[in-house]
């Protein structure tokens, strides 16, 4: 038994009754295909606020949303929704099923389009897929992370990292919060100071706040203030990340101050050894070589073995091995003539009650770090950031492992294999 183009389309649209398709156009030339929907007069609309059915008040000026294409053609859906005056809420536009209040865009092609952008390396290329304008994916991204963040739930959060990114050229940086056991990035803030810091903070809730253990960060002075202040009771863990690289610079800074020196007295005993003293592997044809200056006398070598017995600090049994490593670290530190090396040892004895720390909890922000990574490659395909909030929107659509697509009134048609 045939049915009209008009019950064809309400089939394949699912919609429920009392929705009625009321005419269809076709444009060969351009490509598309036009759906009216309407809703019939004379049938009361639910009340959006309260769902008590209420007369229709007024129509909408009509308006159209993408919907996904069918055969080779753009497909526009359009309706001009009506509206009810509801005795307890007052006029109010009624919901459409086939799209979330305010957008331009149906449910299922909102999905298609979070999948196509989370697989493209930048808004341009996804743009060009979905035949949208930048600013029409970008709003897609800004309104798939307000849903993500509407849903994410953050019960059991208990282990979090703070750390800072670049953001503009120059000073310009941003810091963000992650949850070290979800593996997610919670919140980005502009700036690094004390200020950032209890931001992030505040995006969390009282008892999700207090629900917090334990804090990876660095030894920057903004971070541990901010904590100390919006969470008193976590703890907080200098990772050895941070302890490295300041050890990494001590050593380079001596290797360039003693080759300077032996440069004047025309030995060039350091010249390109940059690389053997700060990457843990040694190329095979270098070893050899690199096992001389270890045997010499250079400060240098005396600067890397201090770096080297330190990683043994992160191996300790308990605080107590720990704290007593630190202490025999410290006094041979001190009693070498190494003044950049000596600098790092006071630094990081006057932080060692947040490098104890690791052994009750035994987190770092590895994990925060690595998010660096995939962060810089957002900067790079987007040519940079110009605004603070589209960074914002990016890392949390990209690495916020929310809930992004809307929910679907029936199994979607299009995917991302």
């Amino acid at each position: 038994m045939s049915i009209s183009v008009h019950e064809h389309y309400r089939r394949l649209l699912l919609l429920p009754e009392p929705w009625e398709v009321t005419k269809v156009e076709d444009d060969l030339i351009g490509q598309s295909v036009t759906v009216w929907l309407r809703w019939p007069d004379g049938v009361k609309v639910p009340c959006p606020a309260c769902g008590k059915p209420m007369p229709i008040y007024d129509r909408m000026p009509e308006r159209s949303w993408r919907h996904l294409s069918v055969m080779q053609y753009r497909l526009e859906l359009r309706c001009a929704v009506p509206r009810c005056d509801c005795e307890q809420d007052g006029v109010k536009t009624m919901r459409v099923p086939w799209a979330e209040p305010g957008s331009r865009f149906t449910l299922h092609f909102e999905s298609f389009a979070v999948a196509v952008i989370a697989a493209c390396r930048s808004l341009s290329q996804a743009a060009e897929l979905l035949c949208l304008h930048w600013d029409s994916v970008q709003r897609i991204i800004e309104q798939a992370v307000e849903r993500g963040l509407a849903r994410r739930s953050l019960d059991g959060l208990s282990l979090v990292g703070l750390d800072e990114k670049s953001f503009l050229r120059g000073q310009s940086y941003v810091s963000l919060m992650t949850d070290l056991t979800g593996r997610r990035v919670l919140d980005v803030v502009p700036g690094r100071d004390t200020v950032s810091g209890l931001k992030l903070w505040a995006s969390l809730s009282k008892e999700q706040v207090d629900g917090v253990e334990a804090v990876a960060m660095d030894m920057g002075a903004s971070f541990i203030a901010a904590t100390q202040q919006a969470a008193p009771n976590a703890d907080i863990v200098h990772d050895r990340f941070h302890v490295s690289k300041p050890l990494n610079e001590a050593v380079d800074h001596t290797r360039r101050d003693e080759s300077a020196e032996l440069a004047g007295e025309g030995d060039d005993t350091l010249k390109r050894t940059r690389f053997l003293w700060l990457h843990g592997t040694v190329p095979d044809d270098r070893k050899q070589h690199f096992e001389s200056l270890l045997e010499s006398n250079l400060r240098t070598a005396k600067a890397w073995a201090y770096k080297e017995q330190m990683v043994e600090f992160w191996h300790q049994p308990d605080a107590d091995a720990g704290n007593a490593f630190f202490q025999q670290w410290y006094r041979s530190v001190m009693s070498s003539r190494l003044p950049r090396v000596k600098k790092v040892a006071k630094t990081l004895k006057a932080h060692l009650g947040g490098l104890l720390t690791y052994f009750k909890h035994r987190i770092s922000n590895a994990l925060t770090e690595g998010f660096n990574s995939k962060i810089q490659a957002l900067k790079a395909d987007a040519r940079g950031f110009r605004k603070f909030e589209n960074y914002r929107t990016r890392i949390l659509f990209f690495c916020g492992r929310l809930d992004l697509a809307p929910h679907l009134p029936s199994a979607p048609t299009h995917s991302i294999p």
